[in-house]
């Protein structure tokens, strides 16, 4: 939408190719402007965008503020974007949470999505490309939904607010859409580096809880501690707490607050699959029985299916180890991502709390159900998983912030009741003494 600047050749003897606005350009992996090592293109305008034609999209084609670089790989091209951080943001709070939303919910999500951005900035993610993220779920959401105005404004309300841990490091904001009423802590990913994040905290995620925390802090007193993420450890608590519902909770009325997954045919051959596909993204975590001892062990024939049980939950009441008794080995898969990877048949769609249905691709919405099998033949036939939430659940819930929004509460209360301990900072007035 501006004139703009391609530059490619090799160092020494770098060529500048000037184009008008709305020029289209097309580069291709046997390009001359591949030259070099790499090419650049450039906004004449510092609010000039770069339309990518051929990226697609939830808002159709993709445009980009800043600079683009492209660089020729085995496997394509590579595009990256470089662009101030906080123009980044413009792209990621829409792409990561509706702009409808309540604007304390937003600043929550903004400040959250630009410490996590920060925390990449110090140690980057791509360092072979000279990028810290990439523009997905393995990081942010970028770019998926054009700019909004009450985005946009969000992150300008939060202009350089980080969210810092007591030790004064950028913290883990991890956030997810939707809790089941509990949320879990750091084990949920890894027990052994739980320790790494004590400001992620399982507790009830109520309006009782928030109006306790707001007025501890009030007081200047100490924070109410909770023990419901090992009450939710055990089976029959949890089973009764996620076959009920809790009008306390923020998100009672949310659709995937409480959700039901039913399996009516089971396909052994697909569990045997699934089974192996985790095997190899990471070997230690599903484990085959050999001898009384879980080893990991290649995935062989599993054959029919006599038995899937949660057998360990962590914190919240999060599945954190199934097992799965089949006629030719007994397997245990560990983590919610792998169970829920597992369990997902990819053709039965969820009933949500309001009565919908959707669609779960690959991954069930979350790793808090119990499990309930139907037998023929002293094999499993048939599943039914009942459970609340969507997401991993640890962090911030999306939803959980727009209802805590709406009941009044602002950014700052919801962000110190889902990452305890933590307090905001102005990180360009630290790095560049800035007023």
């Amino acid at each position: 939408d501006t004139g703009f600047t391609i530059e490619y050749g090799k160092p020494g003897e770098r060529i500048s190719e000037p184009h008008g606005a709305g020029e289209d350009v097309t580069v291709e992996l046997d390009s001359a402007y591949f030259a070099g090592e790499r090419m650049s293109v450039e906004p004449d305008a510092l609010t000039g965008k770069i339309a990518l034609k051929n990226v697609e999209r939830s808002q159709g084609m993709s445009s980009y503020r800043g600079r683009l670089e492209l660089v020729k790989t085995e496997s394509g091209i590579v595009v990256i974007n470089e662009l101030p951080l906080e123009e980044y943001l413009y792209n990621v709070v829409p792409s990561e949470m509706p702009a409808g939303y309540p604007s304390e919910a937003l600043k929550a999500q903004a400040v959250c999505a630009r410490t996590y951005a920060y925390g990449f900035m110090e140690h980057a993610g791509y360092p072979q490309y000279g990028a810290q993220v990439d523009d997905s779920t393995s990081y942010q959401v970028y770019n998926n939904i054009q700019e909004q105005e009450s985005t946009t404004e969000a992150v300008r309300d939060t202009y350089g607010q980080i969210l810092v841990t007591p030790q004064g490091e950028p913290a883990a904001t991890y956030y997810y859409s939707t809790s089941c009423g509990v949320g879990s802590d750091g084990t949920i990913w890894n027990v052994a580096n739980a320790s790494e994040y004590p400001y992620l905290k399982s507790k009830s995620i109520s309006r009782s809880a928030m109006e306790r925390q707001v007025r501890a802090v009030s007081r200047g007193e100490e924070l109410p501690g909770s023990d419901i993420g090992a009450m939710m450890q055990d089976e029959e608590t949890f089973r009764e707490y996620i076959t009920s519902v809790n009008e306390d909770d923020f998100e009672a009325q949310e659709a995937w607050y409480r959700w039901t997954y039913k399996v009516e045919n089971v396909d052994s051959d697909r569990i045997e699959k699934a089974l192996r596909k985790r095997y190899e993204a990471d070997n230690s975590l599903i484990l085959t029985l050999c001898d009384g001892e879980y080893i990991s062990r290649e995935i062989g024939k599993t054959g029919a299916i006599n038995e899937i049980n949660v057998t360990a939950r962590g914190s919240g009441g999060v599945a954190r180890e199934l097992v799965i008794q089949a006629q030719n080995g007994t397997y245990k898969v560990i983590s919610e991502y792998n169970i829920r990877s597992v369990l997902c048949d990819g053709v039965s769609r969820a009933v949500r709390n309001d009565g919908s249905l959707a669609d779960c691709g690959t991954l069930l919405p979350s790793g808090f159900f119990v499990i309930s099998s139907g037998k023929k033949d002293g094999n499993v036939v048939a599943y039914t998983l009942t459970g609340g939430g969507f997401g991993h659940g640890a962090g911030m819930s999306q939803n959980g912030a727009r209802c805590m929004a709406q009941s009044g509460f602002s950014a700052e209360d919801i962000l110190r009741f889902f990452f305890e301990g933590c307090e905001i900072r102005y990180i360009y007035e630290q790095e560049f003494g800035l007023d």
